[in-house]
């Protein structure tokens, strides 16, 4: 039987640019931006459903970062550039996110808005993403999600390390990932029990993106990826059945857009690509600065006034952050090479991309009413 392979291969997809994973990332960031601002006007119920674009991201980071972590043997070395090169592409802009959303809570004390008291450990815990974990609340209400992509991050590949370490066979290794999936959603239900803060209720949305690159790659079968959406779906009539609902979706979506493909063909134009561009930075932007300008204009405009102020403010913020800070640290990532530094210098090669900027974790999306907690 097969082991877990990490032999250094090249798939069908290594150098493709899949425009509808940037797509569906600018449909997803979209909702939650209009499920925030279109939820303080009098037809919020329309976007009332918004937030299920959390299962869209977490889908689409389990694809995206189980093709960063491709074939490639895991060892500390490879820990370690993979968080040096997460943490340069995620950290930058969602630190001086930080920064801005403490600016605009002075500002608004100062304009006699109440606003909640803010401590130093509180602010050094989000920095290390740790505020859930802690206790804290959140200064932003999107930040609780980057605390998860985060564990979704290490366990993935501290699973791939302990399978490579017993040399396990791949056919084990899969079966303990669905097992894993299946608990997962059981917590997902409210079944079990699970500490806040904690990764494990969202584990399956993450597992089903990587099932299907996996699957896409030949590594896991068709039926495996169909049997495992089949049993995740077929619990939508339990609690946050919608959630699972759309991640599974989501899951068909991307293999129906490969088998046909469609990948450089569905939701490729330009708009959907420009707000899937600058959908990190739109999730990070538009609860803190689109909110403030929507709050502001409440004041002088009816709410339809107020909601165009907000979105063009979320918009425009986010494109300006993308240019002048995201797509900056995106490039700075780049010189992080995922390979051992002599192969890296020896070899010269690009690392495998998925779209234009596979390392590009799926943005997370804020915690609305209906969440699970």
């Amino acid at each position: 039987m097969k082991q877990v392979s990490f032999a250094q291969t090249k798939s069908e997809m290594d150098g493709k640019r899949l425009k509808f994973v940037d797509g569906l990332r600018g449909v997803a960031a979209v909702m939650v931006m209009l499920y925030h601002q279109v939820g303080r006007t009098s037809v919020g119920a329309l976007t009332h459903r918004g937030y299920l674009g959390v299962a869209i991201f977490f889908v689409l980071s389990g694809f995206v970062i189980t093709a960063v972590v491709g074939a490639r043997p895991i060892s500390a070395g490879f820990l370690g550039r993979f968080a040096l090169r997460r943490m340069i592409r995620l950290d930058i802009p969602y630190w001086l996110n930080i920064v801005v959303a403490l600016a605009l809570m002075v500002l608004a004390a100062r304009m006699g808005v109440p606003q909640p008291s803010i401590r130093l450990a509180q602010v050094a815990a989000h920095l290390v993403y740790l505020q859930e974990i802690l206790g804290y609340a959140e200064i932003s209400r999107v930040y609780w999600t980057l605390c998860l992509e985060v564990q979704f991050y290490l366990a993935l590949i501290l699973l791939l390390w302990c399978a490579q370490i017993m040399r396990a066979q791949w056919s084990w290794f899969i079966a303990v990932f669905l097992a894993l999936m299946g608990v997962s959603v059981l917590a997902n239900m409210n079944w079990i029990p699970t500490p806040a803060g904690l990764m494990f209720p969202y584990w399956w949305a993450f597992a089903l993106g990587a099932l299907c690159y996996w699957t896409l790659t030949n590594r896991v079968s068709v039926g495996c990826l169909v049997g495992a959406a089949l049993v995740v779906a077929f619990t939508a009539a339990g609690r946050h059945g919608d959630w699972r609902l759309t991640a599974c979706a989501t899951t068909c979506f991307l293999f129906l857009a490969w088998r046909r493909n469609a990948m450089d063909r569905w939701l490729a134009d330009r708009v959907s690509q420009f707000l899937g561009r600058i959908s990190y930075s739109l999730y990070l932007c538009h609860p803190i600065i689109g909110w403030s300008a929507q709050s502001l204009a409440l004041r002088y405009f009816n709410q339809w006034g107020a909601l165009s102020v907000g979105i063009v403010a979320s918009v425009v913020s986010s494109w300006l952050a993308y240019r002048y800070i995201e797509r900056p640290s995106i490039n700075l990532s780049h010189h992080v090479s995922l390979k051992p530094r002599h192969l890296a210098a020896r070899e010269h090669v690009e690392p495998v991309r998925v779209a234009q900027r596979v390392d590009e974790a799926a943005p997370p999306v804020p915690r609305g009413p209906s969440t699970p907690s």
